[in-house]
């Protein structure tokens, strides 16, 4: 993922109960250049205190703190003061405070690893000092939190094969963004919508048994081999590459699949889908850092598909459909409410 460049250092503060907790995720940060660290805090009454204090650029959150706890101190922050905020929580198992802060539109929830020393940090390090880095160019204000709506009743499930496919891609803030437009479906949405998004692996699976609760389709998490069906949202990762192929040699029916790690995972996805729907495929770019995305958007076009890139007055990251815009690979710009209301109509008219 390329970086948006920020010209002065990070201005910091980490929040965590665990005085140990703090002095690692301080020493992890201290070996960037790039971030500057102004204080810590060991609950979330006290992180608010310090913000009018200290005024930091970006915080880093643990959830399970006494006093105040995170998701409460995230509805705080954000409509309070509107500050990017990083969690760090070894609360990931059911997946509710997974969703719960990806929901209310945290730049990103960063798992703790098993083991509190350094060493059980190495793999994690560089991910972290990432996170709080770009942070500090997210646009908050743009970041509308994801209403709950308790879904009614079980989703009407479709055993049609798809033959027609929305492929979506984004990097940082996109859970919020398409936890936003999946909200806005109707129950009938008889379309398939594949999405990879930047979400922990770790996380993703919870993640989609929370997301399913206030989706009116089901959310399906793409750990391994999902056959792609009618009527259902399928989710992955960009810490693996996805892509699309027949279910076995021959077959009009497709399967969607984690591919290992790619350099650029939503390139992957949107190619893969152009390689086997052509001229149904519709490839929508979202909220982002880096230049991902924008060949894939190339070969949708050049299939007969049809591409989408979201408005960038409502971008959290505008980075990702600058450079589909600076290519021309756009064929349409709209916001979140209008990408809703045209998948509906496209869906249709392809069944």
């Amino acid at each position: 993922m390329n970086e948006i460049q920020s010209r002065d250092p990070v201005r910091t503060l980490v929040v965590d109960d665990a005085p140990l907790m703090r002095r690692v995720i301080q020493d992890i940060l201290s070996r960037d250049d790039g971030i500057e660290l102004v204080g810590t805090a060991a609950n979330g009454q006290e992180c608010l205190d310090r913000i009018l204090e200290l005024r930091p650029d970006v915080v880093t959150l643990d959830i399970d703190m006494p006093v105040m706890n995170g998701i409460t101190t995230i509805k705080n922050i954000m409509v309070r003061h509107q500050i990017p905020i990083v969690v760090i929580s070894s609360l990931i198992q059911d997946g509710y405070f997974a969703f719960e802060a990806l929901r209310l539109g945290v730049v990103d929830f960063v798992p703790k690893p098993s083991r509190v020393s350094p060493e059980g940090w190495v793999d994690q390090e560089e991910l972290v000092r990432t996170r709080v880095r770009l942070g500090s160019q997210m646009r908050v204000q743009r970041v509308r939190r994801v209403r709950w709506r308790k879904r009614n009743g079980v989703h009407d499930l479709l055993d049609t094969p798809a033959h027609a496919v929305i492929v979506m891609g984004t990097t940082l803030a996109g859970p919020n963004t398409i936890m936003r437009i999946v909200t806005q479906l109707p129950c009938e949405f008889k379309g398939t919508l594949i999405a990879v998004q930047e979400i922990h692996p770790k996380i993703l699976e919870p993640f989609c048994s929370y997301f399913n609760d206030i989706s009116p389709l089901e959310v399906v998490p793409i750990t391994g081999v999902q056959p792609l069906k009618s009527g259902r949202i399928y989710l992955g990762s960009t810490h693996n590459g996805l892509r699309i192929r027949p279910a076995r040699e021959g077959s009009d029916e497709h399967v969607v699949e984690v591919a290992g790690p790619a350099d650029l995972p939503i390139d992957q996805l949107f190619e893969t889908a152009a390689d086997h729907f052509r001229q149904h495929t519709c490839g929508i770019l979202l909220t982002g850092v880096g230049a991902d995305g924008t060949g894939g958007m190339k070969t949708i076009r050049a299939g007969g598909g049809f591409t989408i890139a979201q408005k960038l007055d409502s971008c959290a990251y505008p980075n990702l459909v600058e450079h589909a815009l600076k290519e021309k690979v756009a064929d349409a710009l709209m916001s979140v409410k209008e990408i809703s209301e045209f998948f509906q109509c496209w869906a249709s008219s392809r069944l």
